[in-house]
């Protein structure tokens, strides 16, 4: 008789990769589309050890490990809207002397004359903060979490123009409408730009679904977006969507909170100057893009150091901490290793300051209740207190004419958005008690409300600006 039965389950012993942009082990994986003389087919470039290949099969081994390009249903940028044919193959072909040949600090130049002919932005060094972030959407993947883009401003101030200049230079960008589907086409197929035009109706509601995974999605591994498929013999098949790549939001009024602090706040003011539309006639967008693509092969390995390098450094140092930090830190390892560290002070006085206006800020009930329960815990340790008594703490001039539960209610938000109990308790007939404790309600209470003795300022001093006028000698009229 047979033995059908197996001993053990045998897994893939290798590395996945994603088939439009991965970095892994010290190897990077583009992927594109072409049709061939008698069908559509997917290449790959794949790079490691300084040289560049060109594979058409999902498989290969490097080291005596074995890597698998996970192509699933994914469709591929077309590489002769991204890059161009012929312009791949002469790569291939001379890739040592085109690779030698690319100056990083001059297409870091060029992106900032380009914009300049395009939109107007509020200072000199924003156009340097745009152009970092625009060159690191082809690197985001080496990053643990990558800012979000808000470009914020009045009508007219040229927000949609700015998203079509993104739209012809960040990787694989799609300027489409903010939705589940949307966002799952553009970021798990071609890992690409998503840019989203008047976003500020992403706090309408029936939006609550997206802007969960939008806000979870400027981080590595997070966002994923989970659906069901049933084929035609009504079979249910889970399939997971990745979320994680850089995003673009234009709006006038500020995004929904959650949203606002994960993102490089550029502004953009109205001009008087009349600009080009940054259309497909306008500039050799293709060649463009080209320098890009060769940038990211050139320089993939250094940046990939260089980010590890960082984090470890500002772990001691504690000058920029917490999301701050994931959000700068892609920033400046662009500065830093496509030549322009001299921006790098200025850059993030910048960032810091635009920052400030993405954080969260209490508000007067929020500093009431927090100042409430802290002054009830001066002499003690610990102590248990309902809603319903820390609103009449917080005093009778608070409320206006809510009533006694709708009071409770609202300290109740408070407690549960600052995390400010230690221990929900048993519920009585004032309602619910909270365990609060002296070191938490102190630590949050300085975080937030205690004035620090060195601010940092709004504005940046003006001995400390860089012109970049006069470095990039650029006309920045039409």
């Amino acid at each position: 008789m047979t033995n059908d039965i197996d001993s053990k389950l045998v897994g893939f012993n290798g590395v996945l990769l994603h088939p439009s942009l991965d970095i892994k082990d010290g190897i990077l994986v583009l992927g594109f589309r072409y049709r061939s003389e008698s069908k559509i087919e997917d290449a790959f470039l794949v790079t490691f050890d300084g040289s560049t290949k060109l594979f058409q099969k999902d498989d290969f081994v490097y080291k005596e490990k074995k890597y698998s390009i996970d192509k699933s249903s994914r469709k591929l940028a077309w590489i002769e809207v991204c890059w161009g044919l012929e312009v791949v193959n002469s790569f291939i072909e001379k890739q040592l002397r085109s690779s030698n040949n690319l100056v990083p600090v001059e297409v870091f130049k060029e992106i900032v004359e380009s914009s300049k002919k395009y939109i107007e932005l509020e200072k000199d060094i924003d156009y340097v903060l745009l152009t970092a972030w625009i060159i690191g959407t082809y690197f985001y993947p080496i990053f643990s979490a990558y800012p979000m883009l808000n470009l914020k401003g009045p009508k007219g101030s040229g927000k949609s123009q700015c998203l079509n200049f993104l739209r012809q230079l960040c990787f694989n960008a799609i300027k489409a409408r903010p939705t589940l589907a949307a966002l799952g086409d553009t970021v798990d197929s071609l890992r690409g730009t998503y840019l989203i035009d008047q976003a500020d109706s992403l706090d309408r509601k029936g939006s609550e679904d997206l802007l969960d995974i939008l806000t979870d999605s400027y981080k590595k591994g997070g966002g994923k977006r989970r659906v069901i498929d049933i084929d035609k013999n009504k079979s249910r098949q889970v399939r997971e969507f990745e979320t994680y790549s850089p995003k673009a939001f234009a709006s006038i009024k500020e995004l929904p909170q959650d949203l606002r602090d994960r993102c490089l706040a550029i502004p953009l003011i109205r001009s008087s100057k009349n600009f080009h539309d940054p259309d497909e006639d306008t500039d050799d967008w293709r060649k463009m893009r080209d320098k890009l693509y060769r940038l990211l092969i050139l320089q993939y390995p250094v940046v990939a150091s260089a980010y590890e390098i960082m984090k470890v450094g500002y772990r001691t140092s504690n000058e920029i901490v917490g999301r701050q930090l994931e959000l700068w830190l892609p920033i400046e390892t662009m500065l830093a290793h496509i030549g322009m560290a001299d921006y790098i002070a200025e850059a993030k006085k910048r960032f810091k300051s635009q920052y400030g206006f993405t954080e969260y800020e209490p508000s007067d009930l929020d500093e009431k209740v927090i100042t409430a329960i802290y002054e009830q815990l001066r002499d003690k340790e610990k102590i248990e207190l309902t809603p319903k008594a820390i609103s009449e703490f917080v005093g009778p001039e608070t409320w206006g004419f809510d009533n006694d539960r709708q009071r409770a209610a609202k300290v109740g938000w408070v407690i549960k958005g600052f995390n400010l109990s230690n221990e929900k308790l048993a519920r009585t007939k004032d309602g619910h008690r909270y365990l609060f404790t002296k070191d938490k309600i102190e630590k949050i209470y300085n975080s937030y409300f205690k004035p620090s003795e060195k601010p940092t300022p709004i504005y940046i001093d003006t001995e400390d600006t860089i012109n970049t006028e006069e470095l990039f000698n650029v006309d920045s009229g039409p």
